[in-house]
């Protein structure tokens, strides 16, 4: 609603966003191609092509002083990449699953507004990670990195993240979960930067994505209960109605 909505929404007193009730949707066509071996090993390669895109557009009145932020279709983009992910579950009280993306980005503009699209290589790194340090306790280590890179109207900044868990399971189906996300506070995005009619724009924006959760939760029911399969006289039937 925000992107279509036409009245300014102020963000400070040289800053305001307006959205664009004239808007029109895109289109997008995915190409991939992946292979699997053994479970483990999952490598893909894809093109994706995006038509009539739109997004987020800072300009500037540099004789008011005013920050605007609008919405527009402006481009047709070619975003390509490789993709490598392992997973490693050969140990009980150690899981791993662990991923490499190869990202490139390719954009023309369909309209002038004084700026020159940005092409780039991204780098992403994942690691999600389990240990196992007894039968009642587990380790969480999770992280993830993405390269400073350009694309489109935009050079985007780099980024990462820590984060820490540890679960307790209790004899009586209780369960506690304390979770630290983004240790070092580095998630957040920042060094988003933009040149529109040669007036340079630096966004940052901090959602607090460093936080510290504890959870306590309990499974009510037997565990132990079996259940039957039933069969009933018109199986046959419904069989063949799916």
């Amino acid at each position: 609603f925000r992107n279509l909505n036409p009245f300014r929404f102020y963000i400070n007193s040289n800053s305001y966003s307006v959205g664009n009730p004239f808007l029109q949707a895109s289109f997008s066509d995915n190409f991939e191609f992946s292979h699997a071996y053994k479970k483990k090993l999952n490598s893909s390669i894809y093109l994706n092509v995006t038509t009539d895109g739109y997004g987020t557009v800072f300009t500037s009145d540099a004789e008011n002083q005013t920050q605007i932020i609008t919405r527009e279709n402006y481009y047709q983009q070619y975003n390509y990449g490789i993709t490598e992910s392992f997973s490693f579950h050969e140990v009980s009280w150690f899981k791993s699953d662990n991923s490499i993306n190869l990202l490139g980005y390719y954009t023309k503009f369909n309209q002038n507004f004084g700026a020159t699209p940005k092409n780039g290589i991204q780098v992403y790194l994942s690691s999600n990670n389990t240990f196992s340090l007894s039968k009642k306790i587990k380790l969480q280590v999770n992280s993830y990195y993405s390269s400073q890179h350009d694309r489109g109207l935009f050079s985007v900044g780099e980024m990462f993240d820590l984060s820490l868990g540890i679960q307790h399971h209790f004899k009586n189906n209780l369960k506690i979960s304390f979770l630290f996300s983004d240790v070092f506070n580095t998630a957040s995005l920042k060094n988003y930067i933009s040149t529109v009619n040669r007036i340079k724009q630096n966004y940052r924006q901090n959602e607090s994505s460093r936080n510290v959760r504890i959870s306590l939760s309990y499974d009510f029911g037997n565990k132990k209960v079996n259940v039957k399969n039933r069969n009933f006289g018109n199986d046959e039937e419904q069989r063949r109605s799916n």
